[in-house]
């Protein structure tokens, strides 16, 4: 019995072998087409910069801060006063709550 399986596990990595290294050619060889066709990468460059233009403030790729706490798995975001960046409103969250310690203290 392990002697069949084992033959037939061989034909499988075999055969799958074969065909992952096929895939693998092809690929080196469109990469080798492409660099020919351009070696300065000029064309990904000018498709990188007309994807930029064309998502603007509305790249969902650029993420946004937020400042907050997770509530039972949910982000509670902390309230900031209008016009300032959440990084000032932390800074100026966690400065106020260092003082408030201590004053507990003394």
């Amino acid at each position: 019995m392990n002697g069949l399986v084992n033959e037939a596990l061989r034909d499988y990595v075999d055969r799958r072998s074969r065909a992952v290294e096929h895939d693998l050619e092809l690929t080196l060889a469109r990469l080798r087409a492409y660099r020919r066709r351009d070696p300065r990468f000029e064309e990904a460059r000018a498709a990188v910069v007309d994807a930029e233009a064309a998502l603007g403030r509305d790249d969902p790729a650029e993420g946004k801060i937020v400042v907050g706490r997770l509530v039972d798995g949910k982000l509670v975001e902390a309230p900031s006063a209008e016009g300032v960046g959440p990084l000032r409103a932390e800074l100026s969250r966690s400065s106020s709550s260092r003082s408030t310690s201590l004053r507990d203290d003394g």
